[in-house]
C-alpha cells in the first residue's frame, strides 16, 4: 500500500519553491521599474534594501576573492597569509561598516516617513485649532442673546453678597475661625 502523504509534502514543497520564484520575480520586475521611475514618488531604497545588500556582500566577496588571488600570483606564501588573516578581516570590517552605513540610510528615511506623517497630523490640527475658534465665536454670541438662558433650561440663582465666596490666601483662613 502506498502512502500519499509523501506525495503531499512533494507537492506543498513544490508550491513553496513556485511561490519563492515568482515572489523574487516579481521583486526583480518591481526593482528595475522602480529603479527607473523619474518621478521619486516613493523611496525605492526602503524596499529593495535586502537586495542591494546581497549585491554587495556579492561584490565586496569577489573583491576580496581576487585580491587573494593576486597575492598568490606573487607568492604562495604571500597568497596563505592573506587568505588566512587580511581577506577574512577585510570582508568582516567591510561587511560591518555596509550594513552600518545601510541601517542608518534606513533610520533616515523611515524618520523621513514619520516626518510626513506629522505634517499630515499638523494640517488636521491647524483645522481642528479653526474649528475650536469658531465655537469660542458661538459661544461669545450665545452669551449675549437674552432668551438662551431661558430656552437652555439652566436658570441662574443669584448668591447673596454675605455668602459669597472671596479669593483669599490659606493664611487668611487659618487666622479666622470658623463661623457657625
Amino acid at each position: 500500500m502506498v502512502n500519499p502523504e509523501p506525495q503531499k509534502s512533494a507537492e506543498q514543497t513544490i508550491s513553496r519553491a513556485s511561490e519563492n520564484v515568482r515572489r523574487w520575480f516579481f521583486w526583480c520586475i518591481q526593482y528595475w521599474r522602480e529603479l527607473f521611475n523619474f518621478r521619486f514618488d516613493k523611496y525605492m531604497i526602503v524596499q529593495v534594501l535586502p537586495g542591494v545588500y546581497a549585491m554587495m556582500l556579492i561584490a565586496l566577496l569577489f573583491t576580496i576573492i581576487g585580491w587573494c588571488v593576486l597575492a598568490f600570483m606573487q607568492n604562495p606564501w604571500l597568497g596563505v597569509f592573506v587568505t588566512l588573516v587580511p581577506a577574512p578581516l577585510a570582508f568582516l570590517v567591510s561587511a560591518s561598516v555596509l550594513r552600518a552605513l545601510l541601517e542608518f540610510y534606513l533610520v533616515v528615511f523611515k524618520i523621513s516617513e514619520h516626518v510626513d506623517e506629522l505634517v499630515g497630523l499638523r494640517d488636521t490640527v491647524d483645522r481642528l485649532s479653526g474649528i475650536s475658534d469658531t465655537v469660542d465665536e458661538m459661544v461669545s454670541v450665545t452669551r449675549r442673546i437674552p432668551f438662551w438662558k431661558a430656552m437652555s433650561g439652566r436658570s441662574r440663582r443669584r448668591v447673596p453678597q454675605d455668602r459669597r465666596r472671596t479669593a483669599r490666601s490659606p493664611a487668611e483662613d487659618e487666622d479666622e475661625p470658623d463661623q457657625p
